[in-house]
């Protein structure tokens, strides 16, 4: 009976542990930001104000902010010296201190000068103490320095509203509305001005326009005579080379007619000498005097073909001439002198063959009636001696000619050319040389008034824009005077400026609209302080129940088979993690009115996790024993960061960031968290899904892979129990 009873209080005792550490955690977090106004906070105000003729009255920000915190209750605010501030932040009487220095006020002023310097408060924090409390007074910090701001563009409006309800009190009088009359006219006349000078400036923009544009036509034409000059140099460079191919050419065909009429004259002399000796002979037979004429008319053959050969050439070469083309006279009249002479050449030449192929025939007729006997070749002597004569005479004269008219005139010709080339290529020259710095100028001033158009464009239309503002600004004075807003004005300003001033200072306001509310930080955190006993419960089950049944209990009920034992015996330890789970939930909805939209589910989320964590722990000590254990413990360290119960997971480290998707309890906080606030599509049922992908393996652990490892436990007990230090 005794040891029932023991079993009994151990027993309650596993079920309510969990719960209480939930329920004092979950409280103790409940609003601890409801009780700041408990942590001393030190001001120190030195600030000595700040006066100026600009603002009617003496400005001292330091003396605002302390009346301000005197209504503020965020913060035990307690008010003190410099020295005494710091030293009781050091010595931990004070969390933290603000001293204001003394030319706070001056520097914030500041502002309206152009060399601004920023007010500065000096914040001291003792961060030993706590390792929230500095975050808390930091934000106190923050909360005066968006107070000091507020109060800074406040005071700048409030008194810039002053000034203006006074001007506009001065310029409701007679004289002031007869001199702003005045000064509305002279705006117009002004406005007048500035549009008339826009406009005189934007002529003078079109003018650089137009100048730009004739100076690249002046450029454009320059090129254009650059190039045509270029063209006619390579024109006249081409006629020179051909007058000079053609000088070489004639060159060669005088050669060749000199050497042909140098042979032709002594192979006619030939002729005549060995026609004499063969006539004169009466001892030449006719058979040897008819084959004496043949060879000789075969040489003059010889010398007419050859003959015919040269003035072929100079016939061509005629030709070429006639086909050249210059634009300098002189070049024109020498090629067409020269052509003329070998036009008369080739005339003479072809007398001269002639008379050649006329020897020829009578030598032919000569030896040709020798043969037939129908006469003898004396009778012919006379005749042919009479044609070598002549076409001799011909050679000769053709050769003189040639000599004293054709070479000269071709040599003229192309020293006209050469001249003609050489002074145009030097006027091409100079001409690039005009050019190029023209070209260089041009470009520099058409950079010049390129700049010059965009200045004074620019200038037309500030001078335009500037116009336009002041005729709208004389037409909004002038309505003004008429109807009386300046009036309106002073009515809007009203005799408080304070109020219309705070306004001006803090015109957004911030709404916060919340997603899926939830009513307290104890609420946001049952989530973690929920889980984390229930799987400290779990370890306390293991610690303090026996995982495995005895021999002899076995024996009792009938040798049960292995999984029989696992099942059979979990399911104690589930009904006691249930227990555990259902107690704590319970006292958590009902004792400390936790937030729960969706209780059901509340209660669901947290069965199926001690399911979960009660069979890990279960599995993992009866598997490997005292290292199961050690397992267990693990887990939980990893749990109390890894599952994303109070920091969010991308604000730790990355290995953290990684483990988390595989605890359980990661999954069993995002289910809770939607059954308390509310559930996004199907995001509870799938956390509930990822939890239950749990149960598989660890099965499959405690029923089949198990077995090979009770040889290995039993050897570790031994182990142990050796050591006489664990058992």
């Amino acid at each position: 009976m005794t040891g029932n009873v023991v079993s009994i209080i151990i027993a309650i005792g596993l079920v309510v542990i969990p719960g209480l550490f939930a329920w004092f955690n979950i409280g103790a977090c409940w609003d601890p930001f409801a009780n700041t106004g408990n942590l001393k906070f030190a001001i120190a105000n030195e600030d000595e104000g700040y006066t100026s003729d600009l603002l009617p009255t003496t400005i001292n920000v330091g003396d605002d902010i302390v009346n301000t915190l005197h209504e503020n209750s965020d913060l035990d605010w307690t008010f003190t010296t410099a020295d005494q501030a710091i030293d009781g932040t050091k010595s931990g009487t004070y969390y933290g201190a603000v001293v204001i220095p003394k030319d706070f006020s001056k520097d914030l002023m500041t502002f309206f000068t152009s060399d601004a310097t920023h007010a500065t408060l000096d914040y001291y924090d003792n961060e030993k103490l706590n390792a929230l409390a500095p975050k808390i007074t930091g934000q106190g910090a923050d909360e005066i320095a968006y107070e000091i701001n507020e109060m800074f563009a406040k005071t700048i409006t409030s008194s810039a509203l002053s000034i203006m309800s006074s001007l506009i009190d001065q310029l409701s009088t007679p004289e002031a509305q007869t001199r702003l009359q005045n000064f509305s006219g002279n705006i117009g006349d002004l406005a007048s001005s500035l549009g008339d000078s826009a406009t005189a400036l934007t002529t003078y923009s079109d003018l650089t326009t137009a100048t730009q544009q004739l100076l690249d036509s002046s450029v454009a034409l320059v090129k254009n005579a650059d190039s045509s000059a270029q063209d006619a140099v390579n024109e006249l460079k081409d006629a020179k080379s051909s007058v000079d191919d053609l000088t070489g050419a004639l060159d060669t065909t005088v050669t060749t007619l000199g050497n042909a009429i140098s042979a032709a004259s002594t192979s006619l002399g030939s002729v005549s000498t060995q026609l004499d000796t063969l006539l004169d002979d009466s001892s030449t037979t006719a058979t040897d005097a008819a084959t004496s004429l043949t060879s000789l008319d075969t040489q003059v053959d010889t010398v007419a073909s050859d003959f015919q050969s040269v003035r072929d050439a100079i016939n061509t070469l005629a030709g070429n001439i006639s086909g050249e083309s210059s634009d300098n006279s002189t070049a024109t009249t020498v090629a067409s002198t020269a052509k003329s002479t070998l036009e008369s050449v080739v005339t003479r030449l072809d007398s001269a063959i002639s008379l050649i192929k006329q020897v020829s025939s009578d030598l032919t007729t000569a030896s040709q009636k020798i043969t037939d006997k129908t006469s003898a070749a004396a009778d012919d002597k006379a005749a042919v001696k009479s044609l070598i004569s002549q076409a001799t005479a011909a050679i000769d004269g053709i050769s003189s000619d040639f000599d004293s008219d054709v070479k000269p005139d071709l040599t003229s010709m192309n020293t006209a050319f050469t001249s003609a080339a050489s002074e145009l290529s030097t006027a091409v020259g100079e001409l690039k040389s005009a050019f190029g710095d023209l070209d260089s100028t041009t470009a520099d001033a058409d950079t010049a008034l390129a700049n010059a158009r965009s200045a004074i464009a620019d200038a037309a239309s500030s001078m335009t824009q500037t116009a336009s503002k002041l005729t709208d600004f004389q037409t909004k004075l002038d309505d003004a005077l008429k109807s009386g807003d300046l009036q309106k004005v002073k009515d809007i300003i009203g005799t408080d400026t304070s109020t219309l001033a705070a306004t001006l200072a803090a015109p957004v306001s911030l709404e916060t609209k919340a997603i899926y509310p939830v009513a307290n930080f104890g609420t946001s955190m049952t989530p973690y302080y929920t889980f984390i006993p229930l799987w400290t419960g779990s370890l306390l089950l293991v610690v303090c129940l026996k995982t495995s049944v005895s021999r002899r209990r076995q024996k009792e009920l009938g040798n049960p088979k292995p999984h029989q034992l696992f099942i059979g015996h979990y399911l104690f330890f589930l009904l006691l993690a249930e227990l555990q789970v259902t107690f704590s939930m319970a006292g958590t909805l009902l004792f400390l009115r936790v937030q729960a939209i969706h209780p059901l589910l509340f209660f669901c989320s947290g069965w199926l996790s001690a399911l979960v964590y009660s069979l890990f722990v279960y599995t993992m000590v009866l598997s490997f024993g005292n290292i199961g254990k050690a397992i267990g413990v693990l887990m939980l360290v990893m749990q109390i960061s890894g599952s994303n119960g109070a920091y969010p997971l991308v604000l730790l480290p990355t290995l953290t960031q990684e483990i988390s998707p595989w605890l359980p309890m990661t999954y069993s906080i995002k289910a809770i968290r939607g059954a308390i606030a509310g559930i996004y599509a199907n995001d509870y049922w799938i956390a509930m899904g990822h939890l239950a992908l749990f149960i598989p393996p660890l099965l499959l652990l405690g029923l089949l892979v198990r077995k090979p490892l009770m040889g290995f436990n039993r050897w570790y007990a031994a182990k142990v129990e050796s050591t006489k230090l664990l058992g």
